[in-house]
């Protein structure tokens, strides 16, 4: 009896040590062999973009299992401020807005997140997600460093990232990257205070060791004032540019590091009044394997847009 209780006890200590070992979750960049580390293996996303705030929450899940059907390991995510606080001081995280129901069910179906909480989101979308009662103030420079348009950020974030923090991969969630602001070297602004406020109010609320990146167009003007230093610098562009020569671009500000499209483009918007606009199949998915050969991380934007 004495013997096997000494097993057992040896089991239960050998399976402590392995759920120890386990509970260590990491999600880094790796620059000196150009990847990411998904808990110190190489990892390679491949993603998807949907719009939770352009979807009946009785299809969420649906369309989810269905980009995970498709082959995707994960999904992009906006999040529009103007969508969870209608009004000054009025929040909202229930019914269709119920960000955190959906960041759940996402990960419930093995997806991993890479979040994009703006402030500014651009997603075709009223005031690319700032309030409109932001205009009250006749004086307030949006997406700079203005006093007043800080304010309304810092207390807006104050509430959001809050709720994200527990869901980040190293914390026992699946959102593994977060972008900051959005294409903002394609804004007229060009405020690196205002970038630089940014990264640090996520960095106090979410931690040092989150992944923390920036989107823009491969125009050098757009990678000059949209990118920043401590936050890895990704592009976008869509079929119709040469690969090689995109990544190319990205490289003239991140020499090293993992290569990411962070908006392939699948589609394009339609503008009022105009034919509906479309993509060959064969020219899109020619595009995505080259990206591929590449090595590289992609994300379609969109892959399923809602309505």
């Amino acid at each position: 009896m004495g013997l096997w209780l000494y097993i057992l006890m040896i089991f239960l200590g050998g399976l402590q040590f392995q759920q120890g070992t386990a509970a260590v979750r990491t999600f880094s960049i790796d620059y000196k062999n150009n990847c990411f580390l998904k808990d110190g293996n190489k990892f390679r996303y491949i993603s998807g973009s949907i719009h939770y705030f352009r979807i009946p929450p009785a299809y969420w899940k649906d369309r989810l299992l269905k980009m995970y059907m498709s082959g995707l390991n994960a999904v992009q995510i906006y999040v529009p401020w103007n969508y969870h606080e209608p009004l000054p001081g009025i929040y909202k995280f229930s019914g269709d807005r119920n960000l955190e129901g959906f960041l759940d069910l996402v990960a419930q179906l093995g997806l991993l997140v890479i979040l994009r909480p703006g402030p500014y989101i651009c997603a075709e979308w009223d005031m690319g997600g700032l309030p409109s009662w932001l205009l009250a103030e006749p004086n307030i420079i949006l997406r700079t460093s203005d006093p007043g348009f800080l304010q309304a950020v810092n207390k807006w974030l104050s509430v959001l990232l809050p709720k994200i923090k527990p869901r980040l991969y190293q914390n026992g969630g699946n959102i593994i990257s977060i972008q900051v602001e959005n294409e903002y070297g394609s804004y007229y602004a060009c405020d690196y205070d205002y970038m630089r406020h940014l990264l640090a109010v996520f960095r106090l609320y979410l931690g040092k060791e989150v992944v923390l990146f920036t989107t823009d167009g491969v125009k050098e003007s757009d990678l000059q004032c949209g990118t920043l230093q401590d936050l890895y610098s990704t592009v976008d562009f869509g079929s119709e540019i040469n690969v090689t020569q995109a990544f190319e671009q990205q490289r003239l500000v991140e020499p090293r590091g993992p290569l990411v499209n962070s908006e392939y483009y699948t589609g394009w918007l339609d503008y009022w009044g105009e034919p509906h606009s479309t993509k060959s199949t064969t020219v899109v998915t020619n595009g995505l394997q080259k990206i591929l050969e590449l090595g590289a991380n992609v994300n379609m934007y969109m892959f399923q847009g809602g309505t």
